[in-house]
């Protein structure tokens, strides 16, 4: 229920009355912040005040928006729409507000492309299934089938958990091996992963069809952890007009085989 001006009032000063010692002016700002971009309501007033962090799982696709701007985010909704899908009725953001903003100042820097996308959960044979190899209707792969072989199905099938995905497509580490790649990746934290190449390949497809012909990954490789039957690492990438490539390379170093980071989720 909205809370009116009224309402509102009577509320502070029930509070006031009833709790004076045990709230503090940040949680009060807190609160009517969150009020207003709807991820609390009246009726949990209370609870909030109680316990603030436990309302910090509770972001929603406005603050998101908010903190990290219109470009950088991807709806659930406009997700769907781009792939011909029904859209979720719920789609939690499973990170903290403060991860959030710890990426979008990230961002502010320019050495960082931090964007929430929200993921469908397709294979990439899906994807490749929805999206073809014809060029005259982009986005689409690139026309090699070397990867839809019965031997690749333990990786080219994996269907990744639907939801919302903070991946930074500024393409990182060049020019190192594929170990090298991870020992700076364990320099981040736990909080960081390489992106599945799934999700990888889904975002930028989307992010090419919701942001009017975007692309990344134009001319660089993202190599993932996952393997071919080979033994070769799989790569996603060199997205241009001839389609999204999907390939398997050793692991040595080359300059166009970059990781888009993830952040892990934090509940």
């Amino acid at each position: 229920m909205p809370l009116t001006g009224e309402r509102r009032m009577a509320m502070k000063q029930k509070v006031a009355v009833a709790n004076s010692g045990n709230i503090s002016a940040s949680q009060m700002k807190e609160f009517w912040r969150k009020v207003e971009d709807g991820t609390i309501d009246g009726e949990r007033f209370q609870a909030f005040l109680e316990n603030p962090k436990k309302f910090s799982k509770g972001l929603t696709i406005v603050r998101a928006i908010n903190i990290l701007g219109t470009n950088k985010v991807i709806t659930a909704e406009a997700t769907a729409k781009a792939w011909g899908m029904e859209a979720p009725k719920s789609a939690a953001i499973r990170y903290s507000e403060e991860i959030l903003c710890e990426c979008a100042n990230e961002n502010q820097s320019g050495k960082s492309d931090w964007r929430l996308v929200y993921i469908n959960g397709l294979s990439l044979r899906e994807q490749r299934e929805k999206r073809g190899t014809d060029k005259t209707k982009q986005p689409c792969f690139y026309n090699n089938d070397w990867w839809l072989q019965k031997p690749e199905d333990s990786w080219a099938t994996k269907k990744p958990e639907a939801g919302y995905y903070l991946i930074n497509f500024c393409g990182q580490f060049a020019s190192m091996n594929w170990q090298a790649q991870e020992a700076e990746i364990a320099k981040l934290g736990s909080g960081y992963e390489r992106c599945h190449e799934t999700i990888f390949a889904e975002a930028i497809l989307t992010i090419y069809m919701v942001n009017n012909g975007e692309r990344i990954a134009e001319n660089w490789y993202h190599w993932s952890a996952l393997a071919s039957s080979g033994g070769y690492r799989v790569v996603v990438g060199f997205f241009d007009s001839n389609g999204l490539g999907v390939g398997g390379f050793q692991a040595s170093s080359v300059g166009h085989f970059r990781v888009a980071l993830a952040r892990k989720f934090a509940f």
